[in-house]
């Protein structure tokens, strides 16, 4: 809904526009034959300073000639014969009176057979655009996509009123949006006072107020004696009227009434009319066909009496003679008595029916008769009364001794007793089945002999357990009474095979290890674990073959030759030597070669595990810290490198240091003679330094930092190979 843009003027007020106007098809005309109503204020207007702002076209003043004329005698004419008593006028010298109603047509060349004025009850004023050639419409039709649509009418500055619409809230004659343009004919909008619009659709009428009336349904039902609510409608009316051949209404100048319908009037058709009258004295009238029925009652085939294990039952909506209703409860319940009202739906002429339903429990017949036997044998005789006293029927009434047979007993009626079937099973020589592994691996763990066949037969065998060594057959013999055949199976054991393998078994650490197959070379399949070589470590390797090979387990014992390697640096009778020793026995020194190079990369030691450092000082000079490599390589081709770094090659003790930080004896160096610990005494026998793992820490120092004076010191070395040396040192300084 959308307001006015300005508030209602007291001089005009547009009341309605016919949006969407009737037209003829050829040629297109909708321009022509476009209308507004308005109504002016309480004082006179001239339409000599009338103008209009349409929201599309522009205005084209009035015109009022022999044509104009014509038209309104042609539109008088037609309101006359529809009954009307109000006419068309043109304004003289363009006077609008006031309270007037007044008709703007979009073009005095409108067609005036296209929108009709209907039975028009009061004088309304007509004025013409002198639109001679514009076919276009001036408003907005139907479409779905809003938009706003505005009309502007004014008679001078002060008085003018606007009104805005939407286009897309636009309704055909059913009050839904259009589907097409023609189908959106007729759409006009109401304004009040304020501007607020609503939106309806007349057809193919002027906006003026119709004169219509509609009774309701063209045809009713309804029942003799019955009394039925009627609620008409009219549209510019002075008054409404009921009336019928029989039969009284409560008010019959009401619109929404009562009619109650005569006793005796079954078969008849009563037409229910109602006539509206305008103004002028003009009448139209509607009629309902009201079609009266006798009155029936509903007829069904239903049980009164059920037994509990009857199934529910629902209770149809429709009886035998056609009425049509609700039950209610709507399903017979098996497990109690019940009151079940079927309701007629309405417009039948039915009365309700009320159905008394009571529920029996049910009783199971039982026999004791045998369910087994085998082919040949006598026959059980088949009862037609049950232990506990249920009487009935056989199908089949005797048991066949040769085939499997159903036999269900059916109790006579009205006993509320279950039907029984009988299951007999003749056992006609049954071959036990078994699903036993009838081929085995030697050693392998071996299959339990069931003592229940897969088809149920019961027996022993014989032997009773399989023997998982030798070849043998085994026999199962059936429990008597079962009509079964004995049953033998023989299970064949078979040899394991062994896989074998083309494989290294010792590797270098390090070096590519050997990929697993999971292939044997003979022909076996299967898995390791693990899965891949480790190339650092000795390790069991287990290749376990897929089932159903008869194959054996393989173990592989890889060997990683690894050289883990002891340094060993220090004095031996005087001379400073290192050597090399295999740490964790990880290899055979006696079964090595060792090749010793210093950091030049030249040769100079062979096939011994020890490198004499003296005697290369005394070859040639070696500037400590010096490295050494030794080479170790044992006859599988695998070889590991080792460099030792010695710090000094010193194997006598010193008499004397100076430590005046030039460089010379500046130290007690007792570098590579594997110090452990040392303890220096002045010449009162008193400690006044120590040091674990002694090198050349001390340079005439005392415990706390102080140096000491010149004088001779004593000293007691323990060194790691549990030697203990003992003498003395001089410090000199300047």
């Amino acid at each position: 809904m959308f307001a006015s843009q300005k508030s209602f003027s007291q001089c005009i007020q547009i009341e309605s526009i016919l949006v969407a106007a009737c037209s003829p098809a050829t040629p297109p005309s909708e321009g022509y034959n476009e209308m507004v109503r308005f109504k002016v204020g309480a004082t006179a207007i001239n339409t000599s300073n009338m103008s209009v702002d349409w929201p599309s076209n522009n205005w084209q003043g009035l015109i009022k000639n022999a044509t104009t004329a014509a038209k309104v005698a042609t539109l008088n004419a037609a309101i006359d014969a529809a009954g009307g008593c109000g006419n068309l006028i043109e304004p003289t010298g363009g006077v609008l009176p006031a309270n007037a109603t007044v008709i703007l047509v979009t073009s005095y060349q409108m067609n005036t057979s296209s929108n009709t004025f209907g039975a028009l009850a009061e004088d309304t004023y007509i004025i013409f655009q002198n639109n001679t050639n514009v076919t276009g419409g001036h408003f907005a039709n139907y479409n779905s996509t809003p938009g706003l649509r505005t009309l502007e009418i004014s008679f001078g500055a002060s008085c003018i009123d606007i009104v805005t619409y939407e286009r897309s809230n636009l309704v055909n004659q059913a009050g839904t949006s259009p589907t097409s343009d023609d189908n959106g004919k007729g759409a006009t909008v109401l304004f009040t006072p304020a501007g607020v619009p609503t939106y309806v659709n007349y057809g193919c009428s002027a906006p003026v107020q119709p004169f219509t009336v509609d009774a309701g349904p063209t045809i009713m039902n309804a029942c003799e004696g019955t009394t039925i609510n009627l609620s008409g409608s009219a549209i510019g009316q002075q008054s409404t009227a009921w009336s019928a051949v029989t039969g009284t209404f409560a008010n019959n100048g009401s619109l929404a009434t009562t009619y109650t319908i005569p006793q005796g009037t079954a078969g008849q058709v009563i037409n229910l009319v109602l006539t509206a009258t305008n103004s002028c004295g003009a009448t139209i009238t509607d009629t309902i066909a009201l079609t009266i029925n006798s009155s029936v009652t509903p007829v069904f085939n239903l049980p009164t009496t059920i037994c509990t294990f009857t199934t529910n039952i629902p209770l149809p909506t429709t009886s035998v003679n056609g009425i049509t209703g609700t039950w209610n409860p709507s399903v017979i319940i098996n497990s109690a008595n019940g009151v079940y009202v079927f309701t007629p739906n309405a417009g039948q002429c039915a009365t309700p029916f009320t159905l008394n339903v009571t529920v029996t429990n049910a009783i199971t017949p039982a026999f004791s008769i045998s369910n087994t036997l085998c082919t040949g044998a006598t026959a059980p005789i088949l009862p037609t009364t049950s232990n506990n006293g249920i009487t009935g029927i056989w199908s089949p009434s005797v048991v066949s001794n040769m085939v499997n047979g159903t036999y269900v007993f059916t109790p006579n009626p009205n006993q509320c007793a279950l039907p029984f079937t009988l299951n007999v099973t003749v056992g006609a020589t049954i071959t036990p089945v078994f699903n036993i592994q009838n081929s085995i691996c030697t050693g392998a763990t071996a299959p339990i002999l069931p003592p229940t066949s897969n088809n149920g037969i019961v027996g022993v065998w014989s032997p009773s357990a399989v023997d998982n060594t030798v070849t043998s057959i085994y026999v199962f013999t059936p429990n008597a009474g079962q009509c079964a055949d004995p049953f033998s199976i023989t299970i064949t054991v078979t040899d394991l095979v062994v896989p074998t393998f083309t494989l290294d078994n010792t590797i270098c650490s390090g070096s590519t290890a050997p990929v697993l197959p999971t292939t044997s070379d003979n022909g076996i399949t299967g898995t390791w674990n693990p899965s891949v070589v480790d190339n650092t470590n000795d390790g069991n390797y287990t290749f376990t073959p897929n089932t159903g090979q008869c194959a054996d387990e393989f173990v592989l014992n890889v060997t990683v030759t690894s050289f883990d390697v002891k340094q060993i640096q220090g004095c031996k009778s005087g001379e400073f030597i290192i050597s090399v020793e295999p740490l964790n026995n990880s290899f055979d020194p006696t079964n090595v070669t060792y090749t010793w190079k210093n950091s030049a990369n030249t040769v100079v030691g062979m096939n011994e595990n020890q490198l004499n450092i003296s005697q290369l000082m005394n070859a040639g000079t070696i500037q400590f810290p010096a490295t050494f490599k030794v080479t170790i390589s044992d006859n599988t081709g695998c070889s590991t490198n080792v460099d030792i770094v010695v710090q000094g090659a010193f194997c006598n003790i010193p008499k004397g240091i100076s430590p005046n930080n030039d460089g010379d004896n500046d130290s007690f160096d007792l570098t590579g003679m594997g110090v452990k610990e040392i303890f220096i005494y002045n010449r009162y026998g008193t400690e006044i330094y120590n040091q674990k793992n002694y090198t050349d820490q001390w340079s005439g120092q005392s415990k706390d930092g102080h140096e000491l004076p010149s004088g001779t010191y004593f000293y007691v070395i323990y060194k790691n190979n549990n030697e203990t040396n003992t003498g003395w040192v001089y410090i000199t300084r300047s």
